[in-house]
C-alpha cells in the first residue's frame, strides 16, 4: 500500500479530536469525516440531509463543536455499524475493512496519507501497526482528572443533545435504551462509574505495555504539553511528522478555554504517575536511539 496511514490513539476525551485535526491539517493528509462515513451509515447520511435542510448546524451532543460533513470522525462507527465491535477486532483484520477505508479516503486526489483515530483501539496499537507494516501512531494522553470530568460531562450534555448520536449508532432501539439511561440521573450515574473503571483498567494495562511498542513508529504526545507550548509538545512527535507545522496547526484549533488538569483521587493520581513514567521512559529510548533530539538544555544520555 503507497498511502501512508497515521493512527492517533487515545482514551476518549484526551484530546485526539485537536491532535487529529493538526496532523491532518499539517501533513495536507486526509482524514474519515462525517461526509464520508455517512455512505455506510444510513441514518447518518438521513441526519445530515435533515440538517441541511433545515439550515440548522447541529453540534457533535459530546461537547460543542459543529458537525458538518467535514467533520473528522471515529473509524469506530463504521467498525461498530459492519461488525458490531467498536473496536480493531478479529472480523475487522480478517475483512480487511481498515484497508477499504484507506482505499476510500486515498481516492480523493493528492492524498499522499491517511490519519485516522478511534479512541476505542487505544491498547490496540499493536496490533494495528501490525496490520498495518508502514504506519504510525501518535499516542496521546492526558491528565485522569480532567479527562474524566470531560467525560462526564459529555455524558450529561448528552442529555440535551443526542440527535448526531442517534445517528451515528444506526439503531433505534439500542439508542432508546442508552438514552433512556442517560435521562434518569441515578442510572447515568451509574454508568458513568462503570464507563471510568473501564477505562482506569485499561490505562493500567497501557502503562505497562507502550514499552513493548517500537520507538520509531510511535509518538508520545501529552495533551496537557500540547496546550501548554504546541512547539515543545510537538516536538515528541519529530519523527512522524513536521513538528513545526504541526504545532501551528494545534494552536490554531485549539479552544480558548480549557480545563487543567485537576488532583483526583489516590487511583487518578496513581495512572497519572504511571503514565507520565512510561511517557518519559519512552522518550527516553527515542531519544537514546536518535531518533529524536533531547529536550532543551538537556544532553543526549
Amino acid at each position: 500500500m503507497s498511502t501512508r496511514v497515521l493512527f492517533v490513539s487515545g482514551f476518549h476525551r484526551s484530546g485526539t479530536t485537536l491532535v487529529t485535526a493538526a496532523a491532518t491539517e499539517s501533513t495536507g493528509g486526509a482524514t474519515l469525516t462525517v461526509g464520508q462515513l455517512a455512505r455506510h451509515i444510513p441514518t447518518l447520511e438521513r441526519f445530515l440531509r435533515a440538517a441541511g435542510a433545515r439550515q440548522k448546524v447541529p453540534d457533535r451532543g459530546v461537547d460543542r463543536l459543529p458537525v458538518t460533513e467535514s467533520t473528522p470522525e471515529e473509524y469506530g462507527w463504521l467498525l461498530h455499524h459492519v461488525t458490531g465491535d467498536y473496536g480493531f477486532g478479529e472480523r475487522a483484520a480478517r475483512d480487511g475493512i481498515l484497508e477499504s477505508l484507506v482505499a476510500e479516503i486515498a481516492a480523493e486526489p493528492g492524498t499522499g496519507i491517511v490519519i485516522l483515530k478511534n479512541p476505542w483501539d487505544t491498547g490496540r496499537e499493536r496490533e494495528l501497526l501490525r496490520q498495518f507494516p508502514d504506519a504510525r501512531i501518535l499516542l496521546v494522553r492526558r491528565g485522569f482528572a480532567s479527562m474524566e470530568e470531560s467525560m462526564a460531562r459529555a455524558w450529561e450534555r448528552y442529555v440535551t443533545s443526542s440527535g448526531y448520536l442517534r445517528a451515528l449508532m444506526g439503531d433505534r432501539t439500542a439508542a432508546a435504551q442508552l438514552l433512556g439511561v442517560l435521562m434518569d440521573p441515578a442510572k447515568r450515574a451509574a454508568m458513568v462509574a462503570r464507563s471510568r473503571w473501564r477505562v482506569r483498567r485499561s490505562a493500567l494495562r497501557l502503562a505497562f505495555t507502550v514499552a513493548s511498542l517500537p520507538p520509531d513508529r510511535v509518538a508520545y504526545l501529552s495533551y496537557d504539553e500540547l496546550r501548554a507550548d504546541p512547539g515543545s509538545g510537538a516536538a515528541w512527535a519529530a519523527h512522524v511528522l513536521d513538528p513545526a507545522a504541526f504545532a501551528a496547526s494545534l494552536a490554531a484549533h485549539t479552544f480558548p478555554e480549557y480545563n487543567r488538569e485537576g488532583g483526583g483521587d489516590r487511583v487518578v493520581r496513581l495512572l497519572d504517575a504511571l503514565l507520565e513514567r512510561a511517557w518519559r521512559r519512552a522518550r527516553r529510548r527515542q531519544v537514546r536511539a536518535g531518533l529524536l533530539a533531547p529536550p532543551a538544555g538537556r544532553p543526549r544520555s
